[in-house]
């Protein structure tokens, strides 16, 4: 009888910690780093790419518009893994470039950002983007 409630109990814990797996790794999401850019005025941009670092905001989806950092780094976590993401930057109050990514297309879950107005955005992942690869250590420990 003990033998059969141990192998039971065994079984039930074995049955629990797989759900527990998987309700983890559904939970999963992804997160972007914003790479700091110059806080003075860009010498050379590309037509249509002029900007006010000072005002230069980052927006993903519905959330919040961020001010661009220009010292450290900070990360946008939280984000679907599936779904399609929208990156909206603004300057001045006039959203100055935009565009849609998902995670899928990087084959990472953690990508980086930067912007500046000669090269516009560049959003790439640890692997294929070395200057990503370089700063990531500054955004996930």
């Amino acid at each position: 009888m003990k033998t059969v409630l141990l192998l039971c109990i065994a079984l039930l814990s074995g049955s629990c910690l797989a759900q527990q797996v998987s309700t983890e790794a559904n939970i999963r999401s992804g997160s972007v780093c914003v790479l700091p850019n110059s806080p003075e005025p860009p010498i050379r941009i590309s037509p249509g790419g002029e900007y006010n670092p000072a005002t230069l905001m980052v927006r993903v989806d519905k959330r919040e518009s961020i001010r661009w950092p220009h010292k450290k780094p900070f990360v946008i976590d939280g984000l679907s893994l599936e779904d399609s993401h929208m990156v909206v930057l603004t300057s001045d109050g006039k959203r100055i470039q935009s565009f849609r990514f998902k995670f899928s297309e990087y084959h990472d879950e953690k990508l980086c950002i930067s912007y500046d107005g000669y090269q516009g955005v560049q959003l790439g992942n640890r692997t294929n983007a070395l200057w990503c690869k370089a700063q990531s250590r500054h955004c996930w420990q």
